[in-house]
């Protein structure tokens, strides 16, 4: 299982920031060891499984393309550093290398939402998917799911958040991740795109938490300024690691799904609520009624009684003002 109790599981998200070299790639797979990440996420390109040679970014992919060797070294580099490495993959050879290579999870990019072959032969891998649903509508979700979840897929993890190079504030929409959590009853993430750069670079991820996201993604580049690929919405290592620790420090607010009075609770409770003691002296066979009852906090550990407990009863004993009125004490 990925998740642990208290503990968001933080994906550092290397994209192509690496820009075809391995020692860049190194370089940023042991930033996210050193920021104490739970994993590194690739983005693992074989041109031709993802464009036709007339797009764009064509010859991007076919320089961002490393051989399987390479991307195992890099996957047992995370592996030894103790943390998972995940990987996107754009068609089935990637899948399968990935495969062979040790890689511990798949991220289905939202841009394969409908590539059926591989949805069912990632499925059938055994090992956590995440589902990006950036761009994509309410039933093209449900109908990769139906196809995921068919073909047995172990454990499935949707991610909000989309890149805009980088999203906007506004453009961040968080309220979706409720909708998502209650429309598929499945564990939501967050893919944050901010710009890196932004003062609340790390406040969209905090609100995340908040909405009971058990995910973060968050990009990362070796230095903003070099302005390499996809550093539009990525930290540099020292505030990745800043992020991840200020993950760390929110985690320990979540405590426990439940409405039990905690430990620390009870201490509290004994110290703030009010006691029901005599509003004046009080004389053996007086009946307690409204009139000569007050509350106030005491240095009393006597258990808290509630007014009906005591409202028509008759003293036992005589009471000084300001004396706890126990059980003990009524007839």
């Amino acid at each position: 299982m990925l998740f642990q109790p208290n503990r968001t599981l933080i994906i550092c998200e290397m994209s192509q920031t690496y820009e075809g070299s391995y020692e860049v790639a190194r370089r940023l797979v042991q930033a996210a060891i050193a920021a104490n990440a739970d994993a590194i996420k690739f983005q693992v390109f074989a041109a031709d499984e993802l464009s036709t040679t007339d797009y764009k970014h064509y010859d991007l992919f076919k320089r961002l393309e490393f051989t399987g060797e390479q991307w195992g070294n890099l996957i047992k580099q995370a592996h030894d550093g103790h943390i998972l490495a995940f990987a996107d993959v754009f068609g089935l050879a990637s899948a399968q290398i990935l495969l062979e290579q040790g890689i511990d999870g798949f991220k289905i990019h939202s841009t394969d939402i409908k590539n059926t072959p591989l949805l069912e032969y990632l499925a059938k891998t055994n090992k956590p998917l995440f589902l990006s649903t950036g761009g994509s509508y309410e039933e093209e979700i449900k109908k990769a799911l139906s196809v995921l979840q068919s073909n047995n897929a172990a454990e499935v993890i949707l991610m909000h958040g989309f890149q805009s190079y980088p999203t906007l504030v506004e453009h961040t929409n968080l309220y979706k991740i409720k909708a998502l959590a209650t429309t598929f009853n499945l564990p939501v993430g967050f893919a944050d795109h901010i710009d890196g750069d932004h003062d609340l670079r790390y406040d969209l991820c905090t609100m995340a938490m908040g909405m009971g996201v058990r995910v973060l993604e968050k990009h990362i580049t070796l230095e903003r300024l070099l302005k390499m690929e996809d550093y539009e919405s990525a930290l540099n290592p020292t505030d990745f690691k800043k992020f991840v620790e200020r993950v760390r420090q929110l985690d320990q607010a979540f405590g426990l799904e439940t409405t039990t009075v905690s430990e620390s609770e009870t201490a509290y409770r004994q110290v703030t609520k009010k006691h029901l003691v005599a509003g004046r002296d009080l004389a053996e066979g007086t009946v307690i009624t409204e009139t000569v009852i007050v509350m106030k906090r005491t240095a009393e550990t006597y258990e808290f009684l509630d007014r009906d407990a005591i409202l028509g009863k008759t003293l036992t004993q005589a009471l000084k003002p300001d004396q706890v009125i126990r059980l003990e004490f009524l007839k």
